[in-house]
């Protein structure tokens, strides 16, 4: 007994909740809150959008006519129903969307009119009924916003009770209509079929069910019937809905955008249709910090295996463009670098930071990781110095490469070294350089394939041209006295001078004879006679 009644509650409890309903209710937001707080909500609650950034909210729906509220906030736990929360928005009573689908949902009053928009646009195309322009029951909201990127997305989901009977020719009509403001651009339709210009509808997108006669239409795009066998268990109250979707549309960043969405009952206020936008996925761009450039151009992650050479130097930026009127401010593993533009060179590893302040005082935050790949121990090259060219290069060589056994090449230019291009210069023993020149030294480490650059300054000095003489070495002159114990003796100087002169020759050279080693270094008070020099201090 005991077993049998587990096994009851089990395959109860598994039905409950497997049936489980949407919920649906139009007093928890105001409809800019359903807008600031449920379509840009951020993945941690709260609103996503910068004060600003989204304005000029507007809506129509029943309400304004005496009729039925179709704007509402749903949530959802029931996965046959692939949106967890959002904003509805209904031809006819946004709360009257919950499943199952056991009623037909028909409400809305004859004073709730269409929308003209909406009627002109599929008048003009004549897809669904070219003989049909009278639509009601219109809910709209809309609204201006700026995005930060160049791109605008959002989810949706389109259900109808038309599905089923009336899916081979008639159905109700919805919208997204995006314009331009900044440029005055024609307003686009962004909810149509994918690679379509045709609008989504229970015509356009259906499968073949219930009217196998008609063939299904765009079938991978068609979600589920919730009619029939799947009546009981259907999370809302439409006969079929779509799967989820994703308009999006490439945009001008800065630039001013104006969205309208709405939907509308054909030709009379019966057999509703809803929009499910998800909460949450309205997407106009976020500052994620990524490199520049044809190296790293939208790059956001030099961490790991994704590590760069330490000579790369990375021009980070916060967002695809400069928000006007915004400040920035960035760090280095937290800390302020003191730096406030748009850009941020880096050139050192670490955790890199931007907060980004709008003009109304919303802030956003990015961060990016930058490591570099381990470096060998180079060393630092001297200048070179000659008298006259050339130069050999390769006496650096050594000196930079420090010990190991890497490649390297010298080159003029910083971006060829960089680049360790063939361009490399062709004969670096023998380098008819220029006084001044800066050669660059690249040398390819043999683990990582980094180029590491070097470089030195070539120098020409014409006095390294001058070649000092080498004099010869005299013998010590000895002298007999003039008178015994005077200690005074007259001496030649001349037959040294040719010993002295040495292999130098006499018209290039002077020589000359001083009595103290600072006269003769000083080239002052020279020896006059020097064939009968007659000393006057004792030896």
């Amino acid at each position: 007994m005991r077993q049998i009644l587990f096994l009851f509650f089990a395959v109860i409890t598994g039905f409950s909740s497997f049936s489980q309903v949407i919920s649906v209710n139009t007093s928890t937001y105001t409809v800019p809150q359903l807008v600031q707080d449920v379509l840009f909500a951020s993945p941690s609650g709260g609103s996503s959008s910068c004060v600003g950034a989204i304005t000029n909210i507007t809506w129509s729906t029943g309400t304004n006519f005496g009729s039925s509220n179709g704007i509402g906030y749903f949530t959802n736990t029931n996965p046959s129903f692939p949106l967890s929360s959002g904003v509805i928005l209904s031809t006819g009573s946004a709360t009257a969307a919950p499943g199952p689908n056991t009623s037909t949902q028909s409400n809305g009053s004859n004073a709730w009119p269409g929308d003209q928009d909406l009627t002109d646009y599929m008048s003009g195309l004549g897809l669904i009924d070219p003989s049909v322009d009278d639509y009601h029951n219109a809910t709209i909201l809309e609204f201006d916003f700026v995005p930060l990127t160049n791109q605008m997305s959002f989810d949706f989901l389109f259900a109808s009770e038309e599905y089923g009977t009336f899916q081979c020719s008639y159905s109700d009509a919805f919208a997204f209509f995006l314009t331009n403001v900044t440029t005055g651009s024609a307003p686009v339709n962004l909810a149509v079929v994918p690679s379509t210009t045709i609008p989504i509808s229970v015509t356009t997108i259906r499968d073949d069910s219930e009217l196998p006669t008609c063939g299904a239409s765009n079938f991978a795009y068609f979600g589920s019937n919730n009619e029939g066998a799947n009546a009981n268990t259907a999370a809302i109250n439409f006969n079929g809905q779509t799967t989820i979707m994703t308009a999006t549309s490439a945009v001008i960043p800065n630039n001013t955008y104006h969205i309208k969405l709405v939907i509308s009952d054909l030709n009379d206020n019966s057999w509703d249709s809803a929009v499910f936008l998800g909460g949450g996925s309205f997407n106009i761009g976020t500052p994620d910090i990524a490199g520049t450039g044809p190296e790293f151009g939208g790059l956001d992650d030099f961490s790991g295996v994704n590590a760069i050479c330490r000579s790369k130097t990375i021009v980070a930026q916060a967002g695809s463009v400069q928000i006007p009127g915004a400040t920035y401010a960035w760090t280095l593993n937290g800390n302020p670098v003191g730096a406030n533009s748009y850009t941020y060179t880096i050139t050192q590893a670490g955790t890199y930071g931007v907060t980004i302040t709008y003009p109304g005082g919303c802030q956003k935050t990015d961060t990016m990781v930058v490591d570099y790949l381990p470096s060998p121990n180079l060393g630092t090259p001297n200048d070179l110095t000659v008298c006259n060219p050339p130069f050999n290069l390769t006496d650096n060589s050594p000196v930079i490469l420090n010990g190991t056994a890497n490649a390297i090449h010298y080159y003029h230019t910083l971006l060829e070294a960089q680049q360790f291009a063939i361009t490399s210069i062709s004969n670096p023993t023998n380098y008819n350089g220029t006084d001044g020149e800066v050669i660059y030294a690249a040398v390819e480490d043999d683990v990582t394939g980094c180029i590491i650059t070097k470089q030195f300054v070539l120098h020409i000095d014409p006095n390294l041209c001058i070649t000092t003489p080498v004099a010869g070495t005299p013998p010590d002159l000895y002298a007999y006295e003039t008178t015994i114990g005077s200690g005074v003796a007259t001496f030649n100087f001349n037959p040294q001078t040719p010993i002295i002169y040495g292999s130098n020759n006499p018209a290039d050279y002077t020589v000359t004879y001083y009595l103290t080693l600072a006269d003769a270094n000083a080239g002052t008070n020279p020896i006059v006679n020097v064939g009968s020099f007659i000393n006057t201090l004792n030896p």
